[in-house]
């Protein structure tokens, strides 16, 4: 008997000091944050030529998507961006991209009343320096008074950009197997040959490819093996026919800058 009452007196201690603990327990409330907006942690990385536009444009707009953490207001928020310096090909403000602080863009760095998203414009210059060099515009959200720093691995984008063909993310193990080693020379070829582009947009929405670091395996549900065959042999069927006609004209076959053979 003597027990039970032992054991009856320990459980009620244990359940007056959690009620206790529960009285002073305060309302979580996490705060308000804001991170970037993306699936795979490859969208982190976007790449941009000016060499596919006219070459009249002097400036074009990327749009990044934020996404707010915590309650909605029923008030418009504000929030700013800065850019990291990487110290390799930074993108210089002012020269090649308009300032994140200029009055024309206030008005869009603002999460509306009500609303926990919104797009962003990065407005990219087409500078003279972008014909040789390909510029890194890292970029971060900066805290302020309403939004605060919660998940550092969604506080980052960067934005690579130049004004010559570049190889694209999605030329990796897969793109490869098919069409060969990346080259700028090919890449023309390609665009001139086929009406398109072959960047990422077109490597990764038409052909299947991804990046590393999007996909291990390096494809995903727009792939299919048995369109990527016949693509390969026909480019390889034209290229022969045109590097015949180079031939008969007295020119070399097609080749890269550095000697390399153009092939598929």
């Amino acid at each position: 008997m003597k027990n039970y009452l032992y054991l009856f007196l320990i459980f009620a201690a244990l359940n007056a000091a959690l009620s206790s603990c529960e009285k002073e327990l305060e309302v979580y409330n996490a705060g308000e944050g804001l991170n970037f907006l993306y699936e795979n942690a490859g969208d982190t990385i976007r790449n941009y030529s000016f060499v596919y536009v006219s070459s009249t444009l002097v400036q074009d707009t990327i749009w990044l998507n934020v996404e707010t953490i915590g309650p909605l207001s029923d008030k418009d928020r504000s929030f700013e961006f800065e850019q990291i310096q990487t110290g390799s090909g930074d993108a210089v403000s002012g020269t090649h991209y308009i300032p994140f602080n200029d009055t024309g863009l206030k008005n869009f760095y603002v999460i509306p009343s009500g609303k926990s998203k919104a797009s962003v414009p990065v407005v990219l210059k087409r500078d003279v320096s972008l014909k040789t060099t390909v510029i890194n515009l890292a970029i971060r959200i900066k805290s302020n008074e309403t939004f605060k720093l919660f998940n550092p691995d969604r506080n980052r984008m960067t934005i690579v950009y130049t004004d010559q063909l570049s190889q694209p993310s999605c030329w990796a193990h897969y793109c490869t197997t098919y069409f060969g080693e990346y080259g700028p020379v090919k890449h023309q070829w390609l665009i001139e040959q086929t009406k398109n582009k072959w960047d990422d947009d077109y490597l990764s929405n038409v052909l299947g490819f991804t990046s590393s670091t999007v996909s291990q395996n390096g494809t995903n549900s727009n792939y299919d093996s048995g369109y990527c065959d016949y693509l390969s042999q026909a480019l390889t069927v034209r290229l022969d026919a045109y590097n015949a006609d180079r031939i008969s004209r007295g020119l070399d076959v097609l080749k890269e800058a550095d000697g390399r053979v153009v092939s598929f």
